[in-house]
């Protein structure tokens, strides 16, 4: 039995520490979004932006496709759903990348 208990307290850990590495990494992903975004409406406090959207707000790719499109509505700035997905999704791997070469 003990070794049934280890075996799921480091199933546990292990599940643990991938939920945080996710997390990182979608944090990592918007705050690179952010950037993209706030350079391409014209904003100056594109540091600003991109740690609002890292804040954890907007941590699923619905949510941050619905802030963005609002934003760039308001902005005035016309970019297409699919381009909005294309970057999020090219930039969810450049911050994955990143996290790993990190650690």
């Amino acid at each position: 039995m003990n070794s049934l208990k280890q075996r799921a307290d480091a199933f546990e850990s292990q599940y643990a520490r991938q939920q945080e590495l996710l997390f990182k990494v979608k944090a990592r992903r918007n705050a690179l979004v952010g950037r993209w975004a706030a350079a391409a409406m014209g904003r100056t406090d594109a540091e600003g932006y991109a740690r609002d959207l890292a804040s954890g707000q907007a941590n699923e790719p619905h949510r941050l496709l619905e802030r963005l499109r609002q934003d760039f509505e308001a902005a005035g700035v016309s970019v297409k759903d699919s381009e909005i997905e294309a970057r999020m999704t090219e930039l969810l791997d450049q911050a994955t990348e990143d996290l790993y070469r990190r650690a």
